[in-house]
C-alpha cells in the first residue's frame, strides 16, 4: 500500500538509507497529489496514477538528477498531458534537475529549459551522436497554441529530419 507502514513503494529509498520513511513519503505522496488514495495498493491505481508513484518513489530519495526514459510513452493523451503538467509543477517546487527522454518533439519542447537532439543510432546503422543542443527560450509556462511553441517545435522537427 502506499500510505500505511512501511509506506510501500514511496518509503522504500529513503527506508534503505535511514532515513524518515513515513515523513518523507506523506510529503512526496501529497506533492503528486495522490493523498486521496494512498491507501491503496498500486495495481489497484490507473498507469497515471502508477507514473506518479513512481516519480514520488524517486522523488523521495532526493536526488540531484531525475533521470526519465520515455515514462508517459505508454499513457492516453489525456494523463499524458496531465502528468506533463504534473511534472512541470514538481519541477518547479522542487527544483530537480531532469533529464528526460521522449520522441514526441512537443513534449519536449513542453518541458524543456533545454534539447538535446541525437541522430543516428542502430536503428540507422551507424552509432548516435549528439546532433544539437538548443536551448528553448519561452516563457516558463507554456502554451502549446502560442505562435512560439509552435515555431520552436517546427525548428527541432527540423533538425531531426535532415
Amino acid at each position: 500500500m502506499l500510505h500505511e507502514a512501511p509506506h510501500g513503494p514511496v518509503a522504500y529509498g529513503p527506508r534503505q538509507t535511514g532515513a524518515s520513511r513515513r515523513d518523507a513519503a506523506a510529503s512526496y505522496i501529497q506533492l503528486i497529489g495522490l493523498t486521496r488514495v494512498a491507501k491503496r495498493f498500486p495495481q489497484q491505481l490507473s498507469g497515471g496514477m502508477q507514473q506518479r508513484v513512481a516519480i514520488a518513489r524517486v522523488l523521495c530519495n532526493e536526488p540531484a538528477v531525475l533521470l526519465m526514459d520515455e515514462p508517459f510513452g505508454a499513457l492516453d493523451a489525456l494523463t499524458r498531458g496531465s502528468l506533463q503538467r504534473e511534472l512541470e509543477r514538481i519541477h518547479r517546487e522542487t527544483g530537480t534537475t531532469t533529464l528526460f527522454v521522449t520522441h514526441s518533439v512537443e513534449e519536449a519542447v513542453y518541458l524543456a529549459d533545454r534539447l538535446v537532439v541525437m541522430s543516428g543510432g542502430i536503428s540507422h546503422g551507424t552509432p548516435g551522436h549528439v546532433k544539437a543542443v538548443v536551448p528553448v527560450k519561452l516563457d516558463q509556462v507554456r502554451d502549446v497554441n502560442d505562435a512560439a511553441f509552435t515555431d520552436h517545435q517546427r525548428w527541432i522537427g527540423a533538425l531531426i529530419e535532415h
